[in-house]
């Protein structure tokens, strides 16, 4: 979310989070389809990697709006990875909603510097 530079680091940075979420939505579907105690794993994990691809076509395609949406899903996908890595680690319930609840503040500073950066950010960096 803060890589907002026509830099090739920052291409291969969003590129590389892409590769790292499908990555752990595919470890993480596998073990649910696995081990039935973990099933819960599978939404969560076709949600996180809904969220990350539709966040970086929000900017590319540019969508009516994109600067919000992109700011919201892939700052969704991060959430869900980290909801995820809490719950396996805790089993504690309080952590479906303390990482939504903390992530909303990047994610406002993700959105509010998108709006104030305009029309010069290239839809080609997501």
């Amino acid at each position: 979310m803060l890589a907002r530079r026509r830099e090739r680091f920052d291409r291969l940075l969003a590129v590389g989070y892409q590769v790292a979420v499908g990555v752990v939505a595919v470890s993480a579907g596998l073990l649910a389809v696995t081990d039935p105690s973990l099933v819960w794993l599978l939404p969560l994990a076709v949600g996180t990697e809904v969220l990350a691809v539709t966040g970086a076509l929000a900017r590319r395609r540019r969508w009516s709006g994109w600067r919000s949406w992109q700011s919201h899903l892939l700052g969704g996908s991060y959430i869900a990875l980290v909801t995820g890595v809490l719950i396996a680690e805790t089993g504690n319930p309080v952590c479906w909603l303390l990482p939504a609840l903390i992530g909303q503040l990047p994610i406002a500073v993700a959105k509010r510097r998108l709006a104030v950066a305009g029309p010069s950010i290239t839809p080609s960096t997501a």
